[in-house]
């Protein structure tokens, strides 16, 4: 039976890990040999991506996938644990992104990187995944969030809009007047202080901070955006990011399927391994997704023939 945790006590097998966060920190995973999975490059106007590609059996929707890390930090490897599993439950092949990281690269470079890719793995899904059908979906985490959901606006009238997104612990507002900024401040791995900081490496000019596409729950469009799977945290600094968003989306028509873990911290991803709690969230964080994906996939393919 699961213990009842009190008001803001985490998950006592994550616990440990935060009491060491400098140590343990930067979780990478290595890469392992597998011939289903290659890193390949994203040519784009002017510059180009390194991308990881995942084949998956499912060859109706290609997922692209944005990795967290404030807009500063993360790379493929950092984050290859999480696309090997939204591969291998939702069974579709797995596009994951490294976009280009502040300082060096300032607002709006990762926005522009994420609208960009996820138009060319659009138009390339077929090369890129021999006969995958041309329909994408988006995903990410924290800052990846941001990203996935700043695509889907930008691409929501075009061809390559996708047909669904998975937010997990969203960066959605930058406000730091939400209640979950000075609640969980400290203590529970990311900080409100670290938020700030990242924002303040990332955007040249506080006015940006009003952009939505940089804070896309700003967006007067919602309404344009796909079903959408939105995973959080209770101990997160960014918890409210998530509870604003997901009411903006449903006052916008948008269909969200919400759920807010209340013991865990924020990227409880990467702690999958470590917690009973954080495998169970992300477990059904994958399979909520691979379902959306089945009935959305389902639906636009029965669109498209009736449209021939």
């Amino acid at each position: 039976m699961t213990p009842v945790l009190a008001a803001h006590e985490p998950d006592p097998q994550i616990a440990e890990v935060l009491r060491n966060v400098e140590v343990k920190a930067d979780w990478r995973v290595p890469p392992v040999a597998d011939p289903l999975v290659r890193d390949d490059i994203a040519p784009l106007r002017g510059r180009s991506l390194p991308i990881r590609l995942y084949q998956g059996p499912r060859d109706d929707c290609v997922i692209v996938f944005f990795h967290g890390g404030g807009f500063v930090k993360g790379d493929l490897d950092s984050h290859d644990a999480q696309a090997r599993m939204l591969c291998e439950v939702t069974g579709r092949p797995v596009v994951s992104v490294q976009y280009r990281l502040a300082p060096e690269h300032r607002f709006p470079s990762a926005y522009d990187d994420a609208v960009e890719v996820a138009r060319w793995v659009h138009e390339h899904a077929g090369t890129l995944f021999d006969g995958a059908a041309a329909r994408i979906a988006v995903a990410g985490s924290s800052a990846g969030a941001n990203l996935a959901l700043g695509a889907a606006l930008a691409l929501a009238s075009s061809p390559s809009a996708p047909v669904a997104q998975l937010l997990v612990c969203p960066f959605a507002s930058g406000d730091p007047t939400l209640p979950s900024r000075p609640e969980f401040a400290e203590g529970f791995g990311l900080t409100s202080r670290a938020v700030e900081w990242f924002i303040e490496a990332y955007v040249s000019d506080p006015a940006q901070r009003q952009d939505p596409r940089f804070a896309p729950v700003l967006s007067e469009n919602l309404g344009v955006l796909p079903p959408t799977v939105l995973f959080s945290a209770g101990l997160d600094p960014l918890r409210d990011d998530a509870r604003v968003l997901s009411e903006r989306l449903r006052a916008s028509g948008v269909h969200v399927l919400a759920s807010e873990a209340p013991t865990l911290p924020h990227g409880y991803f990467k702690y999958a391994g470590l917690s009973e709690a954080a495998n169970d969230a992300v477990v059904r964080m994958n399979t909520s997704f691979r379902d959306l994906l089945d009935d959305r996939c389902a639906d636009v393919a029965c669109s498209e023939r009736e449209l021939k």
